[in-house]
């Protein structure tokens, strides 16, 4: 072979590999993938559900869903009829505007809740990424993954609206 060639060989294997890695880091997940290995809808014993009011005059709400109850199996259900793209955005999201009248926090036990045991943590506040950090820890780390996924704002309403109709407490 010639220098031309080789030359144009390796341009060739490194577009090949540089494609391989963004479209494996860039690939749709499932809401069981986002969360996990040993993530499973029936695992899950509770959702501690915070929204945090964006406006001056409303609290903030509290609430504890159990596994079994109605509206967790439906938050569920709609946490896992989406796919999730990965958002790899730099820089600080601080500043931007909430288009939400709540931002959303979810904390999942899952069950059997074991010493040490992880919980699932998801984040909504109307922009385009939410953040979402499941069960599995970084390797050589002792902090979980957090990774931040494209959610589209209609979805996020969607949710709101799931979890503002649910009885809960005032927080000041």
């Amino acid at each position: 072979m010639t220098k031309r060639n080789n030359g144009a060989l390796a341009i060739g294997i490194v577009i090949v590999i540089v494609a391989a890695l963004v479209a494996i880091f860039t690939q749709s997940r499932t809401f069981a993938q986002a969360m996990g290995q040993d993530y499973a809808p029936e695992k899950v014993d509770s959702i501690h559900v915070y929204l945090q009011a964006m406006g001056h005059d409303a609290p903030s709400r509290e609430a504890d869903l159990s596994g079994e109850d109605p509206a967790a199996q439906e938050l569920l259900a709609l946490l896992g009829s989406q796919t999730y793209d990965v958002g790899y955005e730099v820089g600080a999201i601080e500043g931007h505007a909430v288009p939400l009248d709540y931002t959303i926090t979810l904390i999942l036990t899952m069950e059997p809740e074991e010493e040490g045991a992880s919980a699932p943590f998801l984040y909504f506040d109307g922009s385009d990424e939410a953040t979402m950090d499941g069960l599995d820890r970084a390797a050589g780390s002792n902090g979980w993954v957090r990774t931040h996924y494209r959610v589209d704002l209609a979805f996020q309403q969607e949710i709101l609206d799931l979890l503002l109709a649910q009885p809960y407490e005032e927080i000041l």
